[in-house]
Order: C-alpha cells, then sequence, then structure tokens
C-alpha cells in the first residue's frame, strides 16, 4: 500500500547574488523526464530547478497526489560550480503497485521567510488503448475581466483518442463524474479550470490527468493585484517563439531556452552538438540538459512545466506524450508549430540554417 508522504529537501543554497537575493519566483520550473511510462520500466527522473543559485536557507519541497512508497524514492541536488541550482527526484519501479507512480507531481519552491510558490508536472502510463495528443496542460482566457465567457484565443475542448470508442472512458473533475464528454472534453467558461482525470469508466483507476488553468484577464490584458484591474500589455504584448503572457506582470513566460521581454533570444548560443543551457550564470555556472542525472544533451523526453499561465511543453524541436518525437523536417520550435522558410529544412529546435 502506498504510504502517504511529503518528500521534503532541506536544500541550504548560496546566495542568488551579492546580496542574497532569492530568484524570482518564474525561474522556478520543474521538468518530468520521459513523463509516460511504461507498467515494467526503468526508475524516472523530476528535476525542480531555478535559473539562478536560491539564498542559503531556502528549500524545495517533492509531493506526489495519494502519495509514494518510502522505499521507492531517491533524492539528490542540482549542483554547478559555484551553488546549487534545485534538486531531483528519482522514483523507482515499485514490486507491487506499479501504478502508483502515475499521476500529478508538484515541486515548491520555499523562500526563508516568504510564501512558497509550487509548480506540477505529470507522469502518465503508456497504453494503446489512450492516446492524450500530448497535452498535459491547457490555458482559459475570460473574454473580459469578471465574464463567464471564455475569449476566443483560449482552448474551447480538449480531445483524446481512445482506441475501442470513447463510451469506456469517463472525465471527472475533482470526484465529480463529467456527463456526456465522449472524447472531447468542452470547456465554456472560466469556472471549468481544474483538475481533470481520465478514468476507466467501470475500474475506476486513473488513466491521465491534464490541468487546466483560468487567468484572470483577456489575453491581451495583465491582472494588476494593487487595482484589482485589468491592464493593457506593453512589454508582453508580443510573446514570441512560444512565450505566454504571465497573469499578473506585463512579462511573458518564455519556453525552454528563451529569454528576453518578448522571448526573443536563446539563452546561450546553439553550436553542434549544441549544448541546451538551462542555467547560465557565467562560465562557472552552466547546467545543460545532459549534466542533469539521466539526462541527454538535447532534452529528448524531456517535458517542461513553469509557474502562472505557461503551463507544460516538451523543450523546442519535440513533440508527442513523451516528447520523444522529433519535428519533422520543415518545422520546428516549441511543438513543431513554427515553419521553415519557404518549406525548407531548417533546425527543429530554433529554426537556424542547418537540419540538425
Amino acid at each position: 500500500m502506498a504510504v502517504s508522504i511529503l518528500l521534503v529537501l532541506a536544500v541550504f543554497l548560496t546566495k542568488g547574488d551579492a546580496n542574497g537575493a532569492p530568484p524570482p519566483v518564474h525561474d522556478f520550473h520543474l521538468i518530468s523526464n520521459t513523463p509516460e511510462r511504461g507498467r515494467n520500466s526503468d526508475a524516472f527522473y523530476l528535476y525542480a530547478l531555478s535559473t539562478s543559485a536560491m539564498g542559503e536557507e531556502d528549500r524545495v519541497e517533492f509531493e506526489k497526489d495519494g502519495g509514494l512508497p518510502s522505499d521507492i524514492v531517491q533524492t539528490g541536488d542540482i549542483m554547478a560550480e559555484d551553488g546549487r541550482f534545485g534538486c531531483y527526484l528519482k522514483v523507482h519501479e515499485p514490486k507491487r503497485m506499479k501504478s502508483v507512480r502515475y499521476g500529478r507531481y508538484k515541486a515548491s519552491y520555499i523562500p526563508a521567510g516568504d510564501d512558497p510558490v509550487s509548480t506540477y508536472s505529470f507522469i502518465k502510463p503508456r497504453t494503446d488503448n489512450l492516446n492524450t495528443l500530448g497535452t498535459y496542460t491547457a490555458t482559459i482566457w475570460p473574454l473580459e475581466v469578471g465574464s463567464t465567457e471564455l475569449h476566443a484565443d483560449s482552448v474551447t475542448d480538449i480531445g483524446v483518442a481512445w482506441r475501442p470508442g470513447c463510451l469506456k472512458i469517463v472525465w471527472c473533475k475533482g470526484t465529480a463524474r463529467i456527463k456526456n464528454t465522449g472524447p472531447r472534453l468542452k470547456l465554456s467558461c472560466p469556472e471549468d479550470a481544474g483538475l481533470y482525470t481520465i478514468r476507466r469508466k467501470r475500474r475506476g483507476n486513473t488513466f491521465v490527468q491534464i490541468l487546466v488553468t483560468a487567468a484572470d484577464c483577456p489575453p491581451d490584458k495583465f491582472f494588476q493585484r494593487g487595482s484589482g484591474l485589468c491592464m493593457d500589455r506593453v512589454t508582453s504584448a508580443t510573446c514570441m517563439n512560444g512565450g505566454v503572457g504571465r497573469n499578473d506582470e506585463d512579462t511573458c513566460a518564455c519556453p525552454p531556452f528563451y529569454v528576453g521581454s518578448e522571448c526573443s533570444s536563446v539563452v546561450h548560443p546553439i553550436t553542434e552538438p549544441g549544448p541546451f543551457v538551462l542555467v547560465n550564470r557565467g562560465p562557472d555556472s552552466v547546467i545543460t540538459c545532459g549534466d542533469l542525472p539521466g539526462g541527454n544533451e538535447k532534452c529528448k523526453g524531456f517535458l517542461f512545466c513553469y509557474l502562472d499561465l505557461y503551463g507544460c511543453s516538451c523543450a523546442p524541436g519535440w513533440w508527442g506524450n513523451n516528447c520523444d518525437r522529433p519535428c519533422q523536417k520543415g518545422r520546428w520550435g516549441v511543438g513543431c508549430k513554427n515553419a521553415c522558410p519557404d518549406g525548407s529544412a531548417c533546425d527543429p529546435f530554433f529554426g537556424g540554417d542547418n537540419w540538425i
């Protein structure tokens, strides 16, 4: 039987800058390595990572919905030359109740003397019966502040493919079963946000979970907490390369490896074979996907989950339920949504001239 535990890492970290200031909360994210798992598979990793060193008395905590047996988990630090930038959770295959590893995982960054910030990621079972088409999260925006209608840019339905027929699965929000959804979950108002679970109709066990997040304002505005008003976006009016405007800041939440006010620049020059840089704080503080335990140099199989409205996505150049399918020639970027110039082949990760 799974023991409901809180996995706590009291990580004492070096100062983020000369004044010991903690990193901005939106620099904290959670990465799942190969998020789609078979029932008889090797251990997997989750990485709770900050792009700058945390404070000396800050800590990170992991939680798993429903808990985990304590004998299948292992934790450790993510280090660079001049400090620690996070920690990892390694989850081994249990001898019994192998499905206990599936579900939602939570990582919380707890600055000393301040409120924690948390983000989520997911591990789901590999099955021939259900294909969620690479969807782990979705964001919806109101038509206007306080509106019960959704903006035209919102996701209005989430579809899955179910081999035997969708009458054999049910969608649940919390403990409540949603009727008449079939293969598509319809979203019609901001109140539809929440954690949805797809279950087998009669067996009751979880297949996969999808998190729907609602913004406070339409996509062209951000929520100003001091006034409680929606303000026009200026800096984040155009977020590039798959970036998303933050809920309560006039800034862009950028996809993996992108930086800048509009997510227009790659965090580090990418050269063959191209280190995919997660942390770049100087020559002695560089962490790439290949530096992480169980990692690889091009982040194949990495699902990146960020705070705020961005949600989860594969690294640029990859797509699919397990983030391990490369973009086809002629496509590149986050979700392979960008077309190469003139339909020619280009770098599938960042859209350069060379096909890698």
